[in-house]
């Protein structure tokens, strides 16, 4: 069948016509019928001949055919534009099940990509939050034995990584100690001493070498890594420097029990989280460094001070003062002070040293002392302690200043001689005046003879 004939098939225009002059055809020839059998005459085509031509009205119901046939292509017409109407609403439907499907399909890829774009979002968010806690706790942990695990744990919490191991170079840069570690293999480690030579053994050893991050998809088959029975489930691994500047002070290790765990992304944000680990252990190296320096600077000014507060008492005449009430008046040394309960004593410190003391005596037994008063004597104490240094201070600065002075202008007067005589003259001179009550003698003696044991002056005049 040609598509033309399938088109006339489908045309509801022609069909619908067809039938209704097949339909009106029905109408002449049973007229015709009908005439013939009321005629009397036989049932031949010339009978209906005859009867056409006899009966004009015959002629009238000739035209029903014509006029069905067109009535009925009028009703087809209306139904080909019903058909194509519908088929077009069909075609739209269609159309519009297929944008639906699209539509929901694109929004079905769209929520996947939102999805990862969020879960994406949301790991950077807790790797960056992580940077921030290890930088927290580069000011909040000043301690390098509890700040390393500190570290260690925070990495291993947030990345799901199952074994994290910091390690530190030694002093002499030939090694790689594990210094601390999350996992019960690495703990195990740590208690044995493990280290790693440096630019030798494992990507720890490679990265202390050449400061540069090294990934290990599989640690068993990987030709620059170790086989550890204390990390039997290790499947990935990532060493990374930690770098102060271009020194390398360590390595950072994490091992994965996923193969190929880590991607490029965590690896860019792993080596940023690794330099701020190495500025917090350098924090920390830094603060014990300054603390350690800080108490022996402590221990040394206390010594220097107790010196010279024991030789600026030996030059003070009274050691301390008493007020009864009346007027001041010097202690006695020799006189023993005894102290009830009722009594308060303050100690007047400086630097952590005790340099003397207050003491109240009353002579009420029912005395107790108030807080106003603790308080008054407590700021008195400090501020004796303080006017009591600057005193010392300026004693030990005016002696200084003497001291140069003397030396400035001896040094002035012998410049100006040039006599052997005149110098040993101007020198006990100059001596004598300034250590009153003192005899000088000064001798000039052979280099090369042997020296003599010092004979004292009292004994031997």
């Amino acid at each position: 069948m040609t598509q033309r004939q399938s088109l006339l098939i489908n045309n509801e225009t022609l069909r619908y016509a067809l039938v209704g002059v097949l339909f009106g055809l029905m109408f002449p020839l049973g007229a015709s019928l009908l005439r013939i059998a009321n005629s009397d005459l036989p049932f031949e085509l010339t009978s209906f001949a005859v009867v056409q031509r006899s009966d004009s009205l015959l002629w009238i119901i000739d035209t029903a055919p014509l006029f069905l046939g067109i009535f009925a292509a009028i009703a087809g017409r209306r139904q080909d534009v019903l058909q194509k109407v519908y088929e077009q609403l069909k075609q739209r439907e269609n159309d519009l099940e297929m944008i639906q499907a699209e539509l929901e399909l694109r929004v079905k890829e769209r929520t996947g990509e939102l999805v990862l774009a969020n879960q994406q979002m949301s790991d950077r968010a807790e790797q960056l939050q992580l940077i921030a806690d290890v930088a927290q706790s580069s000011i909040s942990i000043q301690d390098v034995d509890r700040l390393l695990p500190h570290i260690a744990e925070l990495i291993s919490k947030r990345f799901r990584i199952y074994h994290v191991g910091i390690f530190l170079l030694d002093e002499q840069k030939q090694n790689a100690i594990l210094r601390a570690s999350n996992s019960v293999g690495g703990l195990a480690m740590i208690k044995r001493g493990h280290h790693l030579k440096i630019g030798e053994e494992g990507i720890v050893g490679f990265v202390t070498l050449r400061g540069e991050p090294r990934l290990a998809f599989d640690v068993g088959q990987d030709a620059a890594s170790f086989n550890n029975p204390d990390l039997p489930d290790t499947r990935s691994e990532l060493a990374l420097p930690l770098k102060i500047g271009s020194s390398i002070i360590g390595a950072l290790d994490l091992q994965s029990a996923l193969e190929n765990a880590f991607t490029a992304d965590d690896v860019a944000v792993l080596t940023i989280l690794a330099d701020q680990a190495a500025i917090a252990i350098q924090n920390a190296r830094l603060s014990e460094h300054a603390k350690r320096a800080l108490v022996e600077a402590e221990i040394a000014t206390k010594q220097l001070s107790g010196e010279a507060w024991r030789e600026f008492l030996d030059d003070i005449q009274s050691k301390g003062y008493r007020y009864d009430g009346v007027k001041p008046e010097p202690l006695n040394e020799s006189a023993k002070s005894t102290t009830e309960i009722h009594d308060l004593e303050m100690p007047v410190q400086l630097r952590g040293q005790t340099i003397g003391r207050l003491k109240m005596k009353t002579l009420e037994t029912a005395r107790t002392w108030t807080d106003d008063e603790r308080a008054i004597i407590e700021s008195t104490a400090e501020r004796v302690a303080i006017a009591i240094e600057s005193a010392r201070l300026l004693d030990e600065a005016q002696k200084r200043a003497t001291r140069e002075a003397f030396l400035s202008d001896l040094g002035t007067k012998l410049g100006t001689s040039f006599q052997i005589d005149s110098i040993l003259r101007d020198t006990v001179e100059e001596l004598g005046q300034t250590l009153k009550g003192s005899t000088i003698s000064f001798q000039l003696v052979n280099p090369s003879a042997p020296p003599r044991e010092p004979k004292d002056e009292n004994t031997n005049k």
